[in-house]
């Protein structure tokens, strides 16, 4: 029988070329983390171009603004991430996630501000608690995913911090263009 492994070098290799991650089965541990962080992280950006047009409070079209610039470059983290691990990130959010967007972007007003601000609130919570899980666990998730939890965790922190912080003590600056 023939020798397989120049066979397999040249599959890893185009598959490394195309793109695809040749890994030794990652866990699902390992998957499920990439997929939760990828469809929040999309979403964020999505909500954060929602908010940065439909707001009519400049403190929440700046947070807006913030979320699509600091999950945008987490987003490009953590698809380089996940192909250390041998995974594929989603490049769409799921049905779940869209239809937060929808519903979300069918709000107007004082009721699109509350509930942003509240999704904000609530998806941070979540996210810096599985970030702190996946950070401390880098025996089971490997290198890449644990090194991303861990760099990406204070960013989370803040974010949380200034959802809180949103409606919280202090009056409200409108914007300078009511929609």
């Amino acid at each position: 029988m023939k020798d397989r492994k120049p066979l397999f070098a040249v599959a890893a290799l185009l598959c490394a070329w195309s793109g695809l991650a040749v890994s030794a089965n990652p866990s699902p541990a390992a998957q499920s983390f990439v997929e939760q962080a990828a469809q929040t992280g999309m979403m964020e950006v999505e909500l954060g171009k929602v908010a940065m047009t439909k707001s009519n409070n400049m403190d929440i079209r700046t947070f807006g603004a913030r979320m699509v610039q600091d999950h945008g470059k987490a987003n490009a983290a953590l698809e380089a991430a996940a192909r250390g691990a041998g995974i594929r990130a989603p490049t769409a959010l799921d049905a779940e996630h869209r239809a937060i967007v929808d519903d979300l972007k069918a709000k107007s007003g004082a009721a699109f501000d509350a509930a942003y601000v509240r999704q904000m609130e609530d998806d941070h919570a979540k996210a810096v608690d599985l970030f702190k899980v996946v950070a401390a666990s880098a025996s089971d998730l490997g290198p890449s995913l644990s090194g991303f939890a861990n760099k990406t965790l204070p960013t989370l922190v803040e974010h949380k911090k200034m959802a809180d912080d949103l409606f919280v003590g202090k009056p409200l600056r409108p914007a300078t263009t009511p929609h």
